[in-house]
């Protein structure tokens, strides 16, 4: 591409605005979603509809990865969205002409989707210094939280209206979201680290983020911690819905309220962990996933709309922190020529047992309580990050500081 100097934070924030809209169109797009479908069927339909619509993200994630390894991230950037647009268009259109059909557009949306969050990683870390990146990655977090809120507002509001005309504002948001990353395509990435000297085959470039995590035990804990979580949160979006609209006796104003708080609470988490000294990352990072644990399974014994926002938000507010950390703790130790592979194979494996969790809990409603998968979910979370804190290599543990803000290296193993 043509590029041309750039000056100041133009780079950030033009990376933030398009992040900021895609967020609030995927919020829109899911509220109304959500609401649609409990209208006519059962949390168990919903929970179908979600793992019909995500498959084919999971199929083709460590693709993407692979291609923002390898190819112009401006370019996939760009592409991502325009894509994207045109899937919400269609599921607006199809959306009074049965579930199934917008299931199907729903699963190609999150196809396009893939595309986005490893070429913006890679295009993020092409435009901020390595000594910013953790405050930029909490950045981000913080963005994404506060488009939940207006997502999820004015989904909530739309689709009391009209849920198709909800989908269509979401698809206006997702094309005003190329409208930024046009514009900083032009721009170089001066802080972009070179890539692999030779290019393998593709096929064996997608194994690359497997083979490398052989010897980066700090990444590899990020990862299994993930593919945990993704078990047992997996079916987050539908127990919150089934739990507002059920046990708290809620419709959308309700729900709407509930990922309302999700966001706030996200975006102080998220600035509280901006805040957090390098060196007490992973001891934040172990506290917040036991909080949040206990949190969660505290808002299902709640009866009330009152006390499950505020137990809800001190929830999301430990997962802004695990949000803003995550990257940084992932990615501290992992090559430039890998960090799309790694990203994507994280977000892969944490996908995949989402969905796995998801089929599970969609069986699991028919026959249990929800307040019972909630608490015993949130129980788990807090097992894991006290196993997560055992087994940490303390060696890993002592170089993370330093890692952090230094230019990584591409190694051997990052090619083999």
């Amino acid at each position: 591409m043509i590029t041309r100097p750039d000056t100041g934070p133009h780079g950030t924030a033009r990376l933030w605005a398009a992040s900021a809209l895609s967020s609030a169109s995927t919020w829109v797009m899911q509220i109304s979603l959500f609401i649609q479908v409990l209208r006519d069927s059962s949390p168990a339909a919903l929970a179908a509809v979600e793992l019909i619509g995500t498959v084919p993200a999971l199929a083709f994630m460590m693709v993407a990865g692979a291609l923002a390894d390898r190819f112009d991230v401006r370019r996939l950037a760009v592409g991502s969205m325009v894509a994207q647009a045109v899937c919400v268009l269609g599921m607006a259109l199809f959306l009074d002409h049965g579930i199934w059909i917008t299931a199907a557009f729903y699963g190609l949306q999150g196809l396009g989707n893939t595309l986005w969050p490893p070429a913006r990683q890679q295009w993020l870390y092409g435009v901020v210094a390595p000594e910013s990146r953790p405050a930029a990655n909490a950045r981000l977090g913080s963005v994404s939280g506060t488009m939940t809120v207006v997502g999820a507002s004015l989904g909530g509001a739309l689709a009391g209206w009209s849920p198709a005309g909800a989908m269509a504002v979401a698809c206006a948001l997702q094309v005003l979201a190329a409208v930024p990353l046009l514009a900083q395509a032009r721009r170089p990435m001066p802080y972009a680290e070179p890539g692999a000297s030779t290019r393998e085959p593709l096929r064996k470039e997608l194994t690359a983020g497997l083979r490398v995590l052989r010897d980066l035990p700090l990444a590899r804990s990020v990862v299994w911690i993930g593919i945990a979580w993704g078990c047992i949160g997996g079916a987050y979006d539908v127990l919150l819905a089934a739990y507002a609209t059920g046990r708290l006796g809620g419709g959308g104003a309700v729900l709407g309220a509930l990922y309302v708080t999700d966001g706030i609470a996200v975006i102080i988490g998220t600035v509280l962990a901006a805040r957090i000294a390098v060196r007490r990352h992973l001891a934040a990072y172990t506290a917040a996933y036991v909080f949040q644990g206990l949190a969660w399974a505290a808002f299902f014994l709640a009866g009330h709309p009152a006390p499950a926002l505020v137990l809800l938000g001190l929830m999301r507010l430990a997962g802004g922190v695990i949000i803003a950390l995550d990257t940084t703790v992932l990615l501290a130790t992992v090559p430039a020529a890998v960090r799309g592979r790694v990203s994507s194979l994280h977000m892969t494996t944490y996908g995949a047992m989402a969905r796995v969790s998801l089929a599970l809990f969609g069986v699991l409603l028919t026959v249990c309580d929800i307040r019972t998968i909630g608490v015993c979910t949130g129980a788990a979370s807090v097992v894991l990050g006290a196993l997560w804190w055992l087994r940490r290599d303390r060696e890993a543990q002592r170089a993370y500081p330093a890692a952090v803000t230094a230019h990584q290296p591409v190694t051997a193993a990052a090619t083999a």
